[in-house]
This record gives structure tokens, C-alpha cells and sequence, in this order.
């Protein structure tokens, strides 16, 4: 079934959000693509709703398991996708008009990554190799702006953590990053990415979603850590040094207003602290430097919440 581009969409629970996401595809469909569509155990028609685009087009094929989160979703469809490159398009975002003629055109033989933009954000015009790519700070976490060739991520048996809700995705990219060979980087905004999936697990306000985000995000960023200390002779171990101590300042940061108690942050501290995370290092950005002066000390960081907590 050898087709240039596999499409794979996890879906759960987004019966409201899918035909925008499908139909996006479909008005400007090509031979040259599959749409592979896996239903993580959903309680409402979303299955329905894939099974019904199915059987009218007959490059779609839509599987069914039962819920065990997007980490897990995302791994089974690498199992069953068959194109020369993989794009995950998340199932409540959808395709910007006329993009996939253009990225389609623009993937050939020689390129291993192909990085588009999407709405707002645009990224910097970028082609070369991928030690190029990573020192010069423009990897990120999105996976849906990455249309990735599969060889790279079978030959190294690359998955996602499925013991994760949230988080996987930049982990899974950073893993990626330094095996691939050309890395072309483009300002065309096919992706629309949207916030109005209020079930989202990024957008889910509840307590326990609350946590279990926080949780993903710190043992995520510890994984990311022991990455890092395995691959320490390799050229871009700083870059990737910078980006997690970035990515710690953003956890730290976010401890702020959530419905976290005072023993919980001590205790991810202490895990931090184990892992070599703790107190955080250099992450190349003024903002988060100037914050890590205050916050690398734990008694400073713990009254600045305390104090934050009373006055809001």
C-alpha cells in the first residue's frame, strides 16, 4: 500500500470535531495519501463517524482500541501506517486549504523532515542537516507541524511513552531530531491548530487531569534527563541541555496557580533533585534565566508560591 504520505489521526471522543478535521483532508485529496484513523475507546459516535467517511473513501482505514491514551493511540498507528512519511494531525485541529498539494511537492528522496508552520506561528526558512537544525535552537515539541519520513522511526524502533497522556509528543521528536539526515524547514502554515475541544486532555480543567498533566510533564522532562546523560559525547547534547532546562522552567513556573499543595512541589523538587535536574541550569532564554535566579533557590521558590497563592 506504499503511498508517498500517511495521515494518522488518533481520535477520542471528537464525534463534533472530526468531520471538520477529515473534510479539511478530503477537499484537496491526493493519490498519493492515506488516512489512517484509530479510535481510542471513545463513549460517544466518533467510530461511527470515522466508520462513515470510510465507506465512502477508500484511502481512509479506521481502526478501533480500547482507551489507553494518545502515547498508546499514536503507537498503534505507527504499526499500521504504510507511507513514505507520517504526519499525526491531532482529530479537533484540521488542514489549512491547499497545503497538502505544496507539501507533497515538497517531499522527495533526500529529505528526512519536512517542518511546516501553522496559524500565528511561523517559523524561521531552514534547510541543512540535523545537528544544524538542533544547535541552532529551531527544534520544538510540535509534533503536527513535522511530517517525518517512517524509515527513520522504524529503523530505530522509535515509539511513544504510553504511559502518558500529555507530554509524549516533544519527547518522541527529540528522540527523532538527531538521527535524521536533511532537514527542511518551511514558512507555508498548513496547520490549524484549535482550542475549542473543551474534552481536550491539554484543556480538561479538572483536578485530577490537572495532576495527571503535571505528572506527565515532570516525568517526561526526568526521561528527557537520562536521554540527555546517555548522549552526552554527542554535539548536540548542550543544545538539547538548553532545551530541557527550559522546559524545567516552564514546570516550575506552572506550579504557580494550580491546585497543587505545598508537599507536592517539595516532593517533585526532590525528584528533580535526584535526577540532576534540579537546580536548573542555563536555558539560553533572558525570561526564564532571570526566573531560574529566584526559583533554582528552594526556600525563595516555595515562598514566592506561598505568596503568590495569598494574594490571588
Amino acid at each position: 500500500c506504499m503511498k508517498k504520505l500517511s495521515i494518522l489521526i488518533p481520535a477520542y471522543n471528537v464525534e463534533r470535531w472530526l468531520p471538520r478535521c477529515l473534510n479539511s483532508i478530503l477537499s484537496q485529496v491526493e493519490d498519493d495519501i492515506e488516512i489512517v484513523i484509530v479510535d481510542d475507546g471513545s463513549t460517544d459516535t466518533t467510530l461511527q463517524c470515522a466508520n462513515e467517511f470510510a465507506e465512502k473513501w477508500n484511502n481512509i482505514r479506521v481502526y478501533s482500541k480500547h482507551n489507553e491514551g494518545v502515547g498508546a493511540a499514536r503507537n498503534y498507528l505507527l504499526d499500521k501506517a504504510c507511507g513514505e512519511f507520517i504526519w499525526f494531525v491531532d482529530s479537533d485541529d484540521y488542514i489549512a486549504e491547499g497545503a497538502l498539494r505544496h507539501i507533497l511537492s515538497e517531499l522527495n528522496s533526500t529529505i528526512d523532515l519536512l517542518s511546516v508552520s501553522y496559524n500565528g506561528g511561523v517559523f524561521t526558512p531552514f534547510e541543512g542537516n540535523a545537528i544544524e537544525y538542533i544547535q541552532k535552537g529551531y527544534i520544538n515539541g510540535y509534533l503536527w507541524t513535522k511530517i517525518i519520513r517512517r524509515s527513520v522511526i522504524e529503523d530505530a524502533h522509535i515509539r511513544f511513552d504510553p504511559q502518558r497522556y500529555s507530554q509524549e509528543d516533544w519527547f518522541f521528536l527529540m528522540q527523532v531530531y538527531p538521527l535524521l539526515g536533511n532537514i527542511k524547514q518551511i514558512t507555508l502554515q498548513a496547520y490549524v491548530y484549535c482550542d475549542d475541544n473543551e474534552n481536550s486532555v491539554m484543556r480538561e480543567a479538572h483536578a485530577e487531569h490537572t495532576r495527571r498533566n503535571v505528572a506527565d510533564s515532570r516525568e517526561t522532562i526526568c526521561n528527557f534527563k537520562s536521554f540527555i546523560d546517555s548522549h552526552r559525547d554527542q554535539s548536540y547534547s548542550r543544545a538539547y541541555e538548553q532545551w530541557m532546562n527550559f522546559s524545567a522552567a516552564g514546570y516550575l513556573y506552572s506550579l504557580f496557580p494550580i491546585d497543587y499543595t505545598m508537599e507536592e512541589i517539595k516532593n517533585d523538587i526532590k525528584i528533580f533533585k535526584e535526577k540532576g535536574v534540579y537546580p536548573v541550569g542555563k536555558t539560553g532564554r533572558r525570561k526564564a534565566d532571570l526566573f531560574l535566579r529566584l526559583a533554582n533557590h528552594e526556600k525563595i521558590y516555595l515562598l514566592l508560591i506561598k505568596l503568590y497563592r495569598i494574594f490571588k
